[in-house]
């Protein structure tokens, strides 16, 4: 499939099953144009999937869509979660409850259930103002007694590059096929579309410098966002005078975003690079051998990240800033196999 820019940013913009369902119609062939959410699906309450009360506060639904055709092998649930970050065991839970298992035969339970093969989650979850969604289908794994859950997931802070390669997929592989007869093929077109584990090691130069660009993006704007709502004496605000008043006089939000986002990316790949991964986040700095300017301005950054006890450092949320998610993301890439 040839990149369309046009379908592309209509991808970026869908946030929630009410944009996907005009997706799936319009661009995906699936005969639900016609429906509302309400009439093309059933609702299930968290208890009757097993989930746990204290769990079942972060799922705000689940639905599962009616079967819209007699040929139909697969059994398709819309799940929105609050969470930011897809809650790979509710997913498990949900999955255990209506996959076909020798013990389900046995008790003839009242739910529908199907292979574990043939069921497509589909979720919706991330923060308040930025909500993605994702497409998640488990498989039995030949090494390991427990399924494998690979995804296609998006959001429209991603490249491109990315959701060329999400479209793709979508729109070729889940298209809802033109004739339903050949179920065996049906299925194989479906499964096809899924070759990324959840949290997959990254192993190769082209995939992680896709995958920290990503990051460092949504670095800046978290940056950007928050130095749009703290008053003047905020940890940032305080760390962008600072760098005003010293260094670049002219200097200004998106600047300082910009310049913040890349030299906390870069820093710490190159810190990585060097050094194992039970590395403290603070130590690393020491590691930086690329430039001791680069060095210099990362122990800055680093260093005000709240651990210290000076009443005087600033205090940044890392986590708030999405830092974490950059240094979970080298901690599970293999970096030896990147630079190879």
């Amino acid at each position: 499939m040839k990149p369309n820019k046009a379908l592309a940013e209509k991808l970026r913009t869908i946030s929630s099953f009410e944009h996907l369902k005009i997706f799936l119609a319009d661009e995906m062939d699936w005969p639900i144009r016609d429906f509302e959410i309400d009439e093309l699906t059933f609702e299930y309450e968290p208890s009757e999937l097993g989930i746990k009360p204290d769990k079942a506060a972060q799922i705000k639904s689940i639905k599962r869509m009616r079967s819209l055709s007699v040929s139909q092998p697969w059994g398709v649930f819309f799940v929105e979660f609050e969470n930011k970050t897809l809650p790979v065991e509710a997913l498990r839970r949900i999955l255990s409850h209506v996959a076909t298992t020798k013990k389900r035969r046995m008790t003839k339970s009242t739910h529908a259930s199907w292979a574990m093969d043939d069921l497509l989650f589909i979720s919706n979850y991330g923060s308040d103002n930025q909500r993605r969604i994702s497409f998640a289908h488990f498989s039995e794994h030949s090494e390991k007694n427990f399924p494998t859950l690979k995804v296609i997931a998006w959001d429209d802070s991603d490249s491109r590059l990315h959701l060329d390669s999400v479209l793709s997929d979508l729109t070729t592989k889940l298209a809802w096929p033109s004739s339903e007869v050949e179920i065996e093929g049906w299925q194989k077109q479906w499964r096809s579309a899924f070759t990324l584990h959840n949290g997959e090691v990254i192993k190769t130069a082209k995939d992680l410098s896709a995958m920290l660009a990503s990051v460092a993006r949504d670095i800046r704007l978290s940056i950007e966002q928050v130095l749009q709502i703290e008053s003047a004496d905020g940890p940032l605000s305080r760390l962008m005078q600072t760098f005003r008043e010293n260094l670049i006089h002219d200097l200004n939000a998106e600047s300082f975003a910009d310049m913040y986002a890349q030299t906390v990316t870069y820093g710490l790949l190159s810190a990585r690079m060097t050094q194992p991964k039970d590395t403290t986040l603070d130590d690393l700095t020491n590691h930086i051998r690329t430039s001791p300017f680069l060095r210099e301005l990362m122990t800055m950054f680093i260093k005000v990240n709240g651990k210290v006890k000076n009443p005087n450092e600033i205090e940044i949320d890392f986590d708030e800033l999405g830092i974490s998610a950059l240094v979970d993301l080298l901690d599970n890439s293999n970096l030896e196999a990147v630079m190879r």
